[in-house]
């Protein structure tokens, strides 16, 4: 019975090994002549169909390399491409290089018990220089125990209810893992998985270099990532008092859980399922399905699914998820879903989704969605609403529809911008601004407001005032049927010019004073001939302050003199509105001098007319 349980183990632990090697033993043939290792690396990746996990701090990624060899295994073919300072290790379809030019020495120095509990100690040693180790991580990966040797070197496991062979992995940052087998007397038989390995790209310990992970993690758990970063499992439970004190040890941040329960805090490698903290919790790597903790969530990786942090939520990787903090929202990469922070959210790269703050939303990149807050800050584009209660800032471009409270703000636009006092485009705006006062670089689109400013003006200005500082500026001197003197300002653009006008007779008798708004556009007919159709409507004083109201429609004919000048003429249709039928001193009433039609309402009055003039160019 004992020949045939070693005979077991010796096949369990052939057939482990076999599919551990399986990637580093496929051949690839290369025929590569100075290119960048980088390059190189991902045609190996290609030919042999799986990934490579490395920190490119420490692979000369951009240095210049030349192969030519033919059926080498991908372990050879490293081999020559980096010398022999480096380790390859397997997990899932990845292969992981690590740095590791020494290489150390299991010495054991005990090993003995029962497949109950089974007790291993011994000393970690360098190869060469045969001084002891210290803060080496020793681990049993399937049964999740992990000790770390003292400052001689040495260390003591105890194992528990084994039901497979031990296998014993040391590993130290800087030199080349062992892995030791113990073909101890044990029963073999059938047992449901609850541990599984597992990889996770990326930076490992990116959560441990926040100020909060330095202060949270232990020495232990550090030493832990540093030594075996690459090696990350699974388990179906955790219980965590700290993160010092869990069911997994100093192991915790290996260990990607179903569901984890922690009373103050914990650190994990990952959460595939639930995790609650009544405190915090902090995670290596991805989390997925369901995250709460009463004060904060910490994941150095990607998060799917609900995310609710009393205080605050921090992902370094993307959020595809409903995220919800009382304080702030911090997410390192993209987001996609839900996103509600009391105060402040923040999204280094792109947003898709929707985001409710009563502070300010701050997106690194692009947004396309649904944003409300007291202030919006993009650095990109915006492709969604934005409401911003005092105001939007987008330092790129805005195609979706802008509402600031106070002020909107962006580079380019080409959605509609609402503005309780201004809107702001840096360069061109061919959409809609609307606002007290709006100004754009270049115009092509429309703006409404009672200030409209631009220094190119291809579009529509509607407002009281409006300048185009390197559009269309006219004066114009004049006379009409009804008032001798006429001075108008006409600026904006050919499509469509404001004017303001200034009009007065100064004979007794038919004394009076014009002021009004108009618009125009200018038609050109001929090279220095154009038709400009004119609607305007002007308040007469005729000595008291009654509601006077001429309104006309006019139709000069433009004809150029020289670049300077020109010479207008042409016919007009005029309605006047009057509240006044009594003269006052030398002032006349207009109604009087013009009716050429009437209307049933006797406050009405109209006539044809005309103006002639001249426009300074």
């Amino acid at each position: 019975m004992r020949a045939l349980n070693i005979t077991a183990i010796f096949l369990v632990v052939f057939c482990s090994l076999l599919k551990a090697q399986s990637t580093l033993s496929r051949n690839v043939s290369l025929n590569i002549e100075r290119q960048k290792l980088s390059a190189v690396l991902a045609a190996i990746e290609e030919k042999g169909d799986f990934r490579f996990s490395y920190n490119s701090n420490i692979l000369p990624v951009d240095s210049l390399v030349s192969i030519h060899e033919n059926n080498l295994d991908i372990a050879e073919a490293l081999d020559k491409l980096l010398g022999h300072q480096f380790e390859y290790r397997q997990s899932g379809n990845f292969v992981i290089i690590r740095y590791a030019p020494l290489e150390l020495v299991l010495l054991i120095n005990e090993s003995v018990g029962n497949p109950e509990i089974y007790t291993i100690s011994g000393q970690v040693i360098d190869k060469r220089t045969n001084k002891p180790i210290e803060d080496a991580s020793i681990y049993e990966k399937n049964l999740l125990v992990s000790e770390i040797s003292d400052g001689n070197g040495y260390f003591s496991m105890r194992l528990k209810n084994i039901t497979q062979p031990i296998s014993l992995t040391v590993s130290k940052e800087n030199y080349k893992s062992t892995i030791t087998h113990f073909l101890a007397e044990v029963n073999i038989r059938p047992r449901k998985e609850n541990t599984g390995e597992a990889f996770i790209s990326g930076n490992l310990d990116d959560v441990e270099k926040t100020w909060l992970g330095n202060a949270l993690v232990t020495a232990q758990q550090k030493i832990q990532s540093v030594n075996i970063g690459g090696f990350i499992s699974k388990a179906p439970f955790q219980f965590s008092l700290l993160p010092r004190l869990n069911s997994h040890g100093s192991l915790s941040g290996q260990v990607v859980n179903k569901f984890s329960l922690n009373v103050i805090g914990a650190y994990s490698a990952g959460v595939d399922g639930a995790e609650i903290g009544f405190g915090f919790n902090i995670d290596k790597s991805d989390v997925q399905y369901f995250q709460f903790a009463g004060g904060f969530n910490m994941v150095g990786g990607d998060v799917r699914g609900i995310q609710i942090g009393g205080f605050f939520n921090y992902v370094i990787g993307e959020v595809r998820a409903a995220q919800i903090a009382l304080a702030y929202n911090r997410v390192g990469k993209n987001f996609e879903g839900f996103q509600v922070g009391g105060i402040y959210n923040k999204v280094n790269q792109d947003f898709s989704g929707m985001q409710v703050s009563l502070g300010l939303n701050d997106i690194g990149r692009n947004v396309d969605g649904f944003q409300i807050g007291a202030l919006n800050l993009i650095s990109e584009k915006q492709e969604g609403i934005q409401i911003g209660l005092g105001g939007n800032i987008i330092k790129g471009k805005s195609r979706g529809v802008q509402i600031g409270g106070i002020a909107n703000f962006n580079k380019e636009s080409d959605g509609l911008n609402i503005a309780g006092l201004a809107n702001y485009t840096a360069t061109t705006a061919n959409g809609l601004q609307t606002g007290a006062i709006n100004y754009a670089k270049n115009l092509k689109g429309v703006q409404l407001g009672i200030f409209n400013i631009s220094d190119e003006n291809d579009g529509y200005s509607i407002g009281l005032i409006n300048i185009a500082f390197k559009g269309y500026h006219k004066f114009s001197v004049g006379t009409n049927e009804s008032t001798r003197y006429n001075f108008a300002y006409k600026g904006g653009s050919k499509r469509l010019y404001n004017m303001l006008m200034f009009g007065m007779n100064t004979k007794p008798s038919e004394k009076m004073y014009t002021g009004g708004l108009g618009f125009g556009k200018e038609m050109s007919l001929f090279r220095k001939i154009s038709l400009n159709p004119e609607i305007s409507s002007q308040l007469v004083y005729q000595g008291s302050w009654a509601v006077n109201l001429l309104n006309k429609f006019e139709l000069p004919l433009n004809i150029k003199l020289n670049k300077w000048l020109a010479i207008q003429g042409g016919p007009s249709v005029n309605v006047y509105y009057t509240k006044q039928n009594t003269r006052i001193g030398e002032f006349g009433l207009l109604q009087e001098k013009h009716r050429d039609f009437t209307f049933k309402d006797s406050r009405y009055t109209g006539w044809i007319g005309w103006n002639v003039g001249l426009v300074v160019l």
